[in-house]
């Protein structure tokens, strides 16, 4: 089970969670939870996770909270499939894994993992005895089943009855995993109201960019998206890269995109004589990859204003077929200094949303 945590212990958090955390409270909160919560906030990874039972709360907050999340822990101990709310979880958690919207590590506490993937002893005797008890909600039950026979078979974390290992070396290693999948999750940006997805400048890998001597950065007002952002002004490069990355699973299947940077050169930009060289990749599940490459004179844009700078268009493959998109602008003339490149960000968007 998992629920909110806050203060005074009611109402759910505001602060979208990066890791929603499901386990079987009644066993685990004051003991391995107790520590993996905080140890998880020491190293700044925002937890979901209860302090209260909260019975007989909706649901439908819980689900909330897991399609908001990125990854999610599921704790199976040897008590969890007596928890009805611990299997409605799991099953959310499937639903959310299966679109791609969610990345899923087992964590098998003191149980072993054949025992969860086959529901072998007391956990398969619990199962047996909840299918009992809701037998009159068959559609309930085949949600269990079905996130029972998934779940346990991504690649997760055990730690037996008889380890070697400490459960604070055990902890360290689930940190360490979710780090690992959080760095390895792309980039999803901002949405509009419009369906366009903006990836801020801040969120780009831009080469030299906090080096004050290269690149200055400052905040203005964006009416497109109706905030104050940060953009980066370049003022002295030889060698140039732009690099961004995004996933198709947060965008519409069959709709048509384009990619797009949004550039400004100032009247007093100079060294873009040069072409840059601008390429998108998509890469499927299957590791297929598709490549889109350009090259552009930007010295036809100064003195324009913003201006988007295409890079590539792409029709969204279905769901299950979701790929990692990656984009970039380079120039790598090393004896053309150039300056006055100004990066408000990239834009992901519907190409009946263009000149729109």
């Amino acid at each position: 089970m998992a629920a909110s945590s806050s203060s005074s212990g009611m109402g759910l958090r505001t602060t979208r969670p990066q890791v929603f955390i499901n386990f079987r409270g009644e066993e685990l909160r004051r003991g391995f939870i107790g520590f993996l919560e905080p140890a998880l906030k020491n190293e700044n990874i925002n937890v979901f996770i209860d302090e209260l039972e909260l019975r007989g709360r909706d649901l439908q907050n819980l689900f909330v909270r897991i399609e908001e999340s990125k990854i999610a822990l599921v704790i199976f101990s040897k008590d969890y499939t007596s928890s009805e709310w611990c299997l409605d979880e799991l099953a959310k958690i499937k639903e959310c894994a299966d679109q791609g919207n969610l990345d899923v590590i087992p964590i098998f506490y003191k149980v072993e993992p054949s025992a969860v993937k086959h529901l072998q002893g007391y956990l398969g005797e619990t199962f047996m005895n909840k299918k009992n008890r809701y037998k009159d909600q068959p559609e309930r039950i085949r949600k269990w089943e079905e996130a029972l026979a998934s779940v346990p078979q991504k690649f997760g974390l055990s730690l037996s009855e008889n380890s070697d290992r400490s459960e604070n070396q055990f902890i360290r290693s689930i940190i360490e995993e979710v780090q690992r999948v959080l760095a390895n999750i792309p980039i999803r940006g901002k949405e509009n109201r419009q369906g366009v997805f903006i990836v801020p400048a801040r969120k780009l890998d831009i080469t030299h960019a906090e080096n004050p001597v290269k690149w200055t950065w400052s905040s203005i007002y964006d009416s497109f998206t109706e905030t104050n952002i940060e953009v980066a002004t370049l003022i002295k490069v030889y060698w140039l890269q732009i690099t961004g990355n995004f996933h198709t699973r947060n965008l519409t299947p069959g709709t048509k995109y384009e990619v797009v940077f949004l550039m400004n050169l100032e009247e007093t930009a100079f060294g873009w004589e040069e072409p840059v060289t601008l390429k998108l990749k998509l890469t499927a599940r299957d590791g297929t990859e598709s490549l889109q490459e350009r090259i552009l004179r930007l010295d036809d844009y100064i003195g324009e204003n913003w201006v988007d700078i295409q890079v590539g268009e792409f029709e969204v493959p279905p769901k299950n077929d979701a790929a990692k998109m990656f984009f970039s602008l380079h120039q790598y003339v090393t004896d053309d200094r150039k300056n006055g490149l100004i990066v408000k960000g990239a834009a992901i968007r519907p190409i009946d949303q263009v000149n729109t």
